[in-house]
């Protein structure tokens, strides 16, 4: 009743699992992944920083207003020519209204360049969080591909305990008719026990890379969609086939398309730049500024009935003095800084063409590996089936039965990691690329 229970359990939850293809777990991992969902708040921030910056361009304007009671109550004296007497007036209070407005002319071009810095900034913002993208969609690509291979290392130990299963059955036979000796069938059983554990081993495995993907693209219930194996074919041919002279010029090329569309390299540039204006903000700090102003102010008090005005426009030049030594400190600060990323862009191109050295010899060598693999499994499974047959006939011993089970086995695990390997090596030089189709990548080659 128990296991009853347990299966009909297993195909309520196989049925009600949602049928999930590459691009569409892609599509869920850009919509619930958190550190996608940072990266656009950060551009947004970076958006904003710009426009702050731009606003330093503009006139600034401040209205104010003040009222002022006297007390004591301020006497005024005057002269009156009607009467020719002398009149005492007092002054209790006195109201005032005002605005200015202040225009930069001048500012020895730090306006300017810390808008150019806030624009650099909002581009390496954007450029990040579609590094961001290029990342999950990499990592989600992989995680597939690890549930797949997963599924593919279990179908395979499944197999094995199959045919440990059957070999047992016939060993069971051949010892109560008494044609093998006890311990040739305890090695046959040994063996059905040694398939058992690498099950449970692939069933964990499996678990494992189930819940990475579930985690990195917020799925729970889910069976992926098989990839055709024909789509790579083309691809594993081709590297087959290449000669040392064909890697060194594929080489080049591709380095030629990473140094124009990788993200890392493209904000790497991006910093380099704004570091140079930001030696301009610093040799700016020594230059004079000049600014242009005008206010004007409406004002009565109680001896008055209506409002007097006045105006003036000011021009107001400044020049720095004290101090210029922290000025020269920040603008040597400004030149390290540059120098930094100089050598930082010149150290990520180095390491670039690195990756992309190691990502092809890997695919041509794991691409003839594979050609390989496949010779062996078709090979292995030819001389199991040999083997079985003449120990049935009693011609063959049970080690060597186990010996050729274990090396038909051992050869399909070889050919599943290595084609495997080879998908999730292809992913990564897509990335280092700055490319997420892959047919662009098939053009390459």
């Amino acid at each position: 009743m128990k296991y009853f229970t347990v299966l009909i359990i297993s195909i309520s939850t196989l049925l009600s699992a949602e049928t999930v293809s590459l691009e569409k777990a892609k599509a869920s991992a850009l919509e619930n992944n958190y550190g996608y969902a940072i990266a656009k708040e950060t551009l947004n921030y970076s958006e904003l920083s710009t426009k702050s910056a731009f606003a330093g361009f503009l006139p600034t304007a401040s209205f104010s207003a003040g009222y002022t009671l006297y007390t004591p109550e301020v006497e005024i004296s005057s002269f009156n020519f009607t009467t020719m007497s002398s009149v005492s007036m007092t002054q209790e209070d006195r109201t005032a209204f005002s605005i200015r407005v202040s225009q930069p002319l001048f500012t020895g071009g730090k306006v300017w360049n810390n808008y150019k810095i806030a624009s650099g900034s909002e581009e390496m913002s954007r450029n990040t969080l579609t590094s961001e993208m290029f990342k999950l969609l990499a990592d989600v690509e992989s995680q597939y591909l690890s549930v797949l291979e997963a599924q593919e290392m279990m179908k395979i130990a499944e197999e094995s305990i199959v045919l440990s299963k059957k070999n047992e059955e016939t060993a069971k036979i051949k010892f109560d008719s008494g044609l093998i000796s006890r311990a040739d069938f305890l090695k046959n059983s040994s063996a059905r026990a040694s398939s058992e554990v690498s099950l449970v081993n692939a069933e964990k495995i499996l678990q494992l890379a189930r819940i990475s993907f579930s985690n990195i693209t917020g799925l729970k219930e889910f069976e992926l969609e098989t990839l055709e194996h024909e789509k790579c074919e083309d691809i594993i041919k081709g590297l087959c086939n290449m000669e040392p002279a064909d890697i060194t010029l594929k080489v080049q090329r591709l380095r030629e398309v990473a140094l124009k569309n990788n993200i890392d390299l493209k904000n790497a540039v991006l910093g380099r730049e704004i570091n140079e204006k930001k030696i301009s903000v610093s040799k700016g700090s020594f230059l004079p500024t000049l600014s242009l102003s005008y206010s004007t102010e409406w004002s009565k008090t109680n001896l008055t009935d209506e409002y007097s005005n006045s105006g003036a426009v000011a021009l107001s030049a400044s020049v720095p003095i004290l101090p210029l030594y922290d000025n020269y400190i920040t603008l040597e600060k400004s030149r390290i800084d540059l120098k930094r990323s100089e050598l930082s862009e010149k150290q990520l191109e180095d390491n670039i063409s690195t990756l992309i050295n190691t990502y092809l010899y890997t695919l041509v060598s794991g691409s003839k590996q594979l050609q390989s693999s496949i010779t062996a499994v078709e090979l292995a499974d030819e001389t199991y089936k040999s083997v079985e047959e003449r120990a049935n006939s009693g011609l063959s011993t049970e080690d060597e039965l186990n010996t050729a089970r274990l090396s038909l086995i051992q050869a399909k695990y070889d050919q599943t990691s290595v084609y495997y390997s080879i998908l999730k090596t292809k992913t990564e030089l897509m990335r280092v690329l700055g490319i997420t189709d892959g047919n662009e990548l098939l053009k390459l080659f």
